[in-house]
């Protein structure tokens, strides 16, 4: 019997091409965009899920109260963690982690070239590759990294310097001075690690390398993340309750006193505290937009499907009479369904093979092949084409299974049966999944431009930062003198931290209010506002000695005074002039209360311990050839530091980066967008074809009667505008409805264009029109002799 459904699914799906290839492309198409979504949300959802022993790894963080201000940390002393094993039983082990913030010099001693800048660098305790499950091909993981001066690196890593990850024993040189033996080589992290890395050095080289680390090492500076193993039956909420009860923990500053907490490993990468994936947000609309996808393409196939039921409807008659029960004729149509599921599932994953790397291109994301073949996600896709293949079939069966056979030999058959009413409430989904998407997609572009376009308070064109470490310190001045005198360049200047990559704070008191309130900090030299542009509100006297300098949110959430020169914010900082507010984060958070600390010498950041030393700003004329400026500042760089490779990018593009989830978001809607279109319009290809297969004698007898072209074109057309508009009034309401929430989480935003509605209702009036007109104008053209001589 199986074998007979399947033969006379086969006759069925040949007999009807144009339905059939309509039917197969737009599930493909729909099967293809959901599967690539869902394996991106999969994916997402995966993170470090593949350790051992994930549900018991943990990461610590300490939350401090300062007035109304809450602020979380993530980094603690080297005490830290042995403190906690030591008086928490909970605790089974621990791993102290210090990732490099900055990129870092590595080279290959036996070999004259230049140095590489490796961002994937960090710090590690010999238990790192006991807790985390990342297998070593290459050395002894407990014994890897228990010396100083030992590391482990990557897989990729190894080949890409020695060409081989036969490297035990080799060593190579980290930032120009430390020779670094090579211990172990692990397998390449795979792509839904939290934990990155090329290079694991063992944690006890860390105060080996200079005086300054030592220093932090042993006065309990906050400079390594901790991951803590707990007991199998260990208690999350008791290992909290004991870390807070140990009163010998150190955290390099006395007067903190936070709160701890323990973060699930599988909770850090989708909502961690210090983890920017920037994905959190998207996730859950990106998941909605695969389901509505996949559902458009489903609901395609059933209007098509049941919309053609009027010509399988003798064939359910005859077998009906003949013996055929409800249940065989359902089983029947179930398995074309099942057919054509399995070709446009089969065609959908060619694409997907074809169009996953653009398509994460886009989103900047990197997923793994091993992730796309393991158990999990395999399982994953037959679990998507059974439910597509239950979906798709259930109604089309439903319907044509349930023929009255003595009504359809008797003539009596209307075809009203088909179900015309369902049909239009799924082309009026259709319709209202893509206007919608149309929305949201000209509100995110437009929210986009506004914020690409806003004045900044500061002028980032031209620009240059180069990021500078310890090894400038002894030469900065001379580098920076020689900068400035340099052709096409019209000053430069230094701050401690990059703009729009992050910034320091400390926190004062307000005057009125007495509350604290959150202060950022950038400790610049006299050239930083003539440099970068910032405009003056009160001009200090003098900038050129231990001034401080607040902007006119600071005044605002201080209590200052309206002329606070004089003031003082905290003991020994004196107000010594006001500038206007810039944006140095991104414009989606808007400004802060900001000082910026002139200090007569910026060289001795550059010595300071930690992941931010400084970055120079370089002004450049807008009339001089940049490439050969950069090439020509680069030879300066590379005579003064002879142990970092030269590093740099431009300030507008350290600005769009802030947008890179905005950016993200406005091509998937692109995507989106075009394939509900897409969608929508071979459905209504399909729908109007068999509209007028189905009344060709009627628009013959219409044209007999003087109807013109024209009215019949409008007779036919007439149905699908009237979904079109009835798709309006439900699509624009809940775009508005969700684009307005979106848009509250910025700072600076568009007020909702109203044009944006009128814009994509005619859109889709015009695809609609262009879609059905099409066929429409066919079969009024025709001669309605060719209709009528067999009547």
């Amino acid at each position: 019997m199986l074998k007979n459904y399947l033969k006379i699914a086969i006759r069925s799906l040949f007999r009807h091409k144009t339905y059939s290839l309509i039917n197969v492309l737009g599930l493909a198409a729909g099967i293809c965009v959901s599967t690539l979504i869902l394996m991106f949300v999969v994916h997402e959802h995966s993170y470090d899920r593949f350790h051992a022993r994930h549900r018991d790894i943990h990461r610590v963080l300490g939350k401090v109260k300062m007035g109304d201000n809450e602020f979380q940390m993530n980094s603690f002393a080297a005490s830290f963690a042995p403190a906690i094993v030591e008086g928490v039983p909970l605790v089974a082990d621990y791993v102290r982690i210090l990732p490099s913030y900055r990129n870092v010099a590595i080279a290959d001693p036996a070999r004259k070239e230049e140095a590489i800048l490796e961002k994937n660098v960090m710090f590690a305790d010999p238990s790192f590759f006991k807790i985390f499950s990342f297998p070593l091909e290459k050395g002894n993981a407990p014994a890897a990294l228990q010396k100083p001066f030992t590391m482990v690196v990557s897989e990729r890593a190894a080949l890409k310097y020695f060409g081989s990850t036969d490297v035990i024993g080799k060593a190579l040189l980290y930032e120009g001075k430390h020779l670094i033996q090579i211990t172990g080589v692990a397998q390449d992290p795979p792509s839904n690690s939290s934990l990155d890395f090329d290079f694991v050095i063992s944690s006890t080289t860390y105060p080996a390398l200079t005086a300054s680390n030592r220093q932090n090492w042993e006065n309990g500076g906050g400079i390594f993340n901790v991951y803590l193993l707990l007991n199998s039956a260990g208690s999350k909420a008791l290992a909290e309750k004991g870390i807070n009860r140990v009163s010998h923990l150190k955290e390099g500053q006395p007067d903190l006193k936070p709160k701890y907490t323990l973060e699930s490993l599988d909770d850090m990468h989708l909502g961690g505290a210090f983890t920017d994936s920037g994905n959190n947000k998207l996730i859950p609309i990106f998941g909605v937009a695969a389901i509505a996808i996949l559902l458009l393409a489903l609901f395609n196939y059933m209007s098509l499907t049941t919309a053609r039921a009027t010509q399988r409807a003798r064939e359910v008659g005859v077998r009906k009479v003949v013996g055929a029960t409800r249940a065989g004729l359902g089983s029947q149509f179930y398995m074309e369904s099942a057919l054509v599921c399995a070709l446009a599932f089969g065609l959908g994953l060619l694409m997907v093979f074809y169009l996953s790397q653009p398509f994460y291109a886009l989103l900047g994301l990197r997923i793994d092949t091993s992730f796309v073949i393991s158990p999990f996600f395999l399982s994953f896709l037959a679990g998507l084409l059974a439910i597509t293949a239950l979906v798709a079939g259930s109604y089309p069966a439903f319907v044509l299974s349930g023929f009255a056979p003595l009504e359809v030999i008797k003539g009596r058959f209307t075809g009203n049966i088909g179900g015309v009413g369902v049909r239009r409430v799924f082309t009026v989904f259709q319709f209202a999944v893509s206007m919608a998407l149309i929305v949201g997609s000209l509100i995110v572009r437009e929210q986009l431009s506004f914020m690409q376009r806003k004045e900044l308070g500061l002028n980032k064109e031209q620009l240059l930062s180069i990021p500078l470490g310890p090894s400038m310190a002894d030469n900065y001045i001379p580098f920076r003198d020689a900068v400035r005198q340099q052709a096409g360049v019209s000053n430069a200047t230094f701050a401690n931290a990059g703009l729009f990559k992050g910034y320091n704070m400390f926190v004062a008191p307000n005057k009125i209010t007495k509350k604290e309130v959150g202060i950022v900090q950038l400790i610049v030299d006299d050239q930083f506002i003539n440099t970068l542009g910032i405009k003056w509100k009160t001009p200090a006297v003098s900038t050129r000695f231990n001034t401080s300098l607040v902007n006119e949110q600071a005044i605002k959430q201080l209590g200052l005074k309206k002329d606070p020169v004089g003031q003082q914010l905290i003991e020994g900082i004196t107000v010594e002039g006001v500038f206007e507010d810039f944006d140095f984060t991104s414009v989606q958070n808007g400004a802060k209360a900001m000082t910026l600390s002139v200090a007569a010498d910026t060289t001795n950041m550059l010595r300071t311990p930690g992941s931010v030393r400084g970055v120079m700003y370089v002004r450049m004329n807008a009339q001089s050839d940049i490439a050969a400026n950069v090439k020509a500042i680069g030879g300066l760089f590379k005579k003064y530091d002879l142990e970092t490779p030269f590093e740099y990018y431009f300030l507008d593009d350290a600005f769009n980066e802030t947008f890179k989830n905005e950016m993200r978001l406005s091509g998937m809607f692109s995507v989106f967008t075009v394939l509900a279109i897409f969608i929508a319009c071979m459905g209504l290809f399909g729908l109007i074809t068999f509209t007028t297969e189905t009344r060709t004698k009627e628009i013959s007898v219409r044209k007999v009667l003087g109807a013109s072209a024209a009215g019949i074109v409008g007779m036919l057309s007439r149905e699908f505008v009237v979904l079109v508009l009835i798709s309006g009034v439900i699509a624009i309401p809940a775009a508005w409805y969700f684009m307005s929430h979106w848009l509250e989480d910025f700072a600076y935003r568009i007020s909702m264009p109203l044009w944006v509605h009128f814009l994509t209702i005619a859109m889709m009036l015009l695809i609609t029109l262009l879609t059905v007109g099409f066929k429409a104008v066919h079969a009024a053209m025709v001669n309605p002799a060719a209709s009528l001589k067999n009547d």
